[in-house]
């Protein structure tokens, strides 16, 4: 897709709030699609829909993000979820839940902002300006970072600083 086209689609895209059952109805047989139902599963064993942000493109449901902030200090926002269906691959869907969840992030206050990613998905968040600190236990990879601006490039991924050393080591 040319960048124009890409921009054009972002531009265009609405976000809200959505419901378990407007996501699983947006659900394809598509195999790409298939991380959908383990989005509803964790999103149903958390308890997260409350907190589930929809991108529509022309009234059609083409993704969805879910951010959670910590209750403890320092304030994190995780990003929990996070699935583009099939029809919408590459389109931007991805990258503008993303950023909506930092513009969240700062809403709430959040000192850092932390991704913990399957390895198929990390070539993803690097392009749009994550940093990954390394593999956790779980065989994900690790992007944690002190909010500094509004972009993920902006962000602060320095070792030293105190809390990324503690999620990094713990």
């Amino acid at each position: 897709m040319v960048k124009n086209e890409e921009a054009k689609i972002e531009s265009s895209m609405k976000l809200r709030n959505i419901t378990k059952e407007e996501f699983v109805n947006a659900i394809t047989k598509d195999k790409a699609d298939g991380f959908a139902k383990t989005f509803v599963a964790k999103a149903d064993a958390f308890d997260l829909w409350d907190r589930c942000i929809g991108a529509f493109i022309e009234d059609q449901l083409a993704g969805a993000i879910i951010i959670s902030v910590s209750k403890r200090n320092p304030i994190t926002a995780n990003l929990q979820l996070l699935h583009t269906f099939a029809a919408h691959r590459k389109k931007g869907v991805a990258k503008q839940l993303c950023l909506n969840g930092l513009d969240f992030a700062v809403s709430q206050n959040c000192e850092y902002f932390r991704v913990s990613s399957e390895p198929e998905s990390v070539e993803f968040y690097k392009r749009i300006g994550f940093t990954f600190l390394g593999k956790q236990k779980s065989g994900c990879q690790l992007s944690i970072f002190r909010i500094t601006g509004n972009r993920f490039e902006d962000g602060n991924y320095n070792i030293t600083d105190e809390g990324i050393r503690k999620a990094v080591y713990r």
